[in-house]
This record gives C-alpha cells, sequence and structure tokens, in this order.
C-alpha cells in the first residue's frame, strides 16, 4: 500500500495528448539489505536513498515530502515513532 499519494496537473506528453493529472504513489520501506531480492518485481522499482535525491527528477511536493520522510525514517526503525505520528508530523500537526 503506498503510503502517501500526490496528484499533480500536467502537461500533454508522450503517454496523454492533453493535460491530465499526473499520481504520484510513494512507498516506504525499512530493509536490512536494500539489494536482495525476494521476487521478480511487476514493475521497475529501486530504492533510492537521501543522498541520490538531488539527481532524481520528481514533483516539487514529492521531493519535500521525501526530504521530510527522510528526517524521520530512523526514528522509525528504531520503533521511537508510530506511522500517526509519523504522519502528523510530515502534514504539518494539521487537524481535520
Amino acid at each position: 500500500m503506498p503510503w502517501w499519494i500526490t496528484e499533480q496537473p500536467v502537461p500533454p506528453d508522450a503517454h496523454c495528448g492533453d493535460r491530465h493529472v499526473h499520481v504520484d504513489h510513494q512507498y516506504v520501506g525499512l530493509v536490512a539489505d536494500p539489494d536482495e531480492v525476494t521476487r521478480k518485481p511487476e514493475h521497475l522499482f529501486r530504492w533510492a536513498g537521501l543522498e541520490e535525491l538531488d539527481g532524481l527528477a520528481m514533483f516539487a511536493d514529492t521531493r519535500l515530502l521525501v526530504g521530510g520522510l527522510f528526517a524521520v525514517v530512523p526514528m522509525l526503525g528504531a520503533g521511537d515513532l508510530d506511522a500517526v505520528s509519523m504522519l502528523t508530523s510530515l502534514a504539518g500537526d494539521v487537524q481535520s
């Protein structure tokens, strides 16, 4: 299940001749070995580390969320932060 989904209006491109909305699914995984393969993936996918972010093409909103996520990953991996607290911190403590 995606950790976060963003929708970004984009101009026509090679996939769609009209303005449309790109839906960006972000996934989070805490793994001991990011290179271990447990089965053949259904879609091309790879993990990216914090040091790689500047070289990746992504929407500004996605880059902002990913930067915030990397700030809490160590706490999440250590069990010092639960998922609700993590999402609340990244959303800026917005109350619905």
